[in-house]
């Protein structure tokens, strides 16, 4: 068996997430490894489906221990061998961080890649156990990083898919992530009608040296339905800090502000909010690479 074998596939498999405490999502595809009948296999939820539909569970903790961020891993592609030795080591690790890591690369992953376009690796625990692990796209945010390094531009928007899909209890949660001109992210009425609350908007860049997020909440943005019971559910992190995310304020009060808020354009429905600044001011760097989330009333 070639412990730590790295392939990409393309074919309709995609890899489900099964919520639990603490750690979040730990998800392992079925089926045997290529060389090895041995791989152990988690129970699965589906993905609920198209556009930005999808489920949270990402742990602050995961964004802040994963080991991948801070080693080269956006010079890299994801393609077989193309995972620096570093990245596969903490791929790897035995440890309760290396559980971490590996699901942080599955929501890696999934914000980064295509539906259909496949990361499989396995891993060797301490009994000797080979596990095959299938890390599958979804929103295909940063395409070009499946072949080699990724632009700021593409680590800004996955950092931003990954900062929406943090949940501060780990909890699962159906989220609709929303953001202007990202194809995969267009909203079906269908979805609309059921993703009526407006929590906020996340941005920044988990890949940088040193690493930043930044949050805003709704109000008084106060856009569609006035309350979630989902925003009880581990979904605080648009409106208070959250380990690298750090909350600034409302998002949105009014199109002719020059101040006093994070964001300084939104969609005429309200879908989404662009232009974001730690600082409340339009007079500073603003960035576009925004998603706002959106949860059942």
């Amino acid at each position: 068996m070639r412990d730590g074998w790295i392939g990409v596939s393309r074919g309709n498999r995609l890899c489900a997430w099964l919520g639990a405490a603490v750690l979040g999502f730990l998800v392992a595809c079925q089926g045997p490894t290529p060389e090895d009948s041995d791989s152990v296999s988690v129970g699965e939820e589906p993905v609920l489906g198209a556009n930005g539909l999808t489920t949270n569970g990402l742990t602050t903790n995961g964004l802040t221990t994963n080991g991948l961020t801070t080693n080269g891993l956006t010079t890299n592609g994801l393609t077989t061998n193309g995972l620096a030795p570093t990245s596969l080591a903490a791929l790897r690790d035995l440890t309760a961080t290396g559980g971490v890591t590996r699901l942080f690369f599955r929501y890696l992953v999934s914000c980064a890649l295509p539906a259909g376009h496949d990361v499989t690796y396995t891993w060797t625990d301490a009994a000797a156990v080979v596990h095959k692990e299938v890390a599958s796209g979804q929103f295909g945010l940063a395409p070009a990083w499946e072949t080699g390094a990724v632009d700021v531009s593409g680590q800004e928007m996955v950092s931003a898919c990954l900062f929406a899909r943090t949940n501060a209890l780990g909890m699962t949660v159906p989220i609709s992530m929303r953001g202007e001109g990202a194809a995969s992210l267009a909203v079906s009425p269908d979805e609309r009608g059921q993703y009526r609350y407006g929590e906020g908007a996340f941005w920044g860049n988990a890949f940088a040296n040193p690493p930043y997020g930044y949050s805003c909440s709704r109000a008084p943005f106060e856009a569609g339905a006035k309350s979630s019971a989902d925003s009880q559910n581990g979904r605080v992190c648009a409106r208070q800090d959250c380990g690298l995310i750090h909350y600034t304020g409302a998002c949105y009060s009014s199109l002719i502000a020059t101040s006093g808020q994070a964001c300084f354009r939104r969609a005429l429905n309200n879908d989404w909010v662009s232009s974001c600044t730690s600082s409340l001011s339009a007079a500073k760097p603003t960035s576009s690479h925004v998603i706002t989330t959106w949860l059942r009333p």
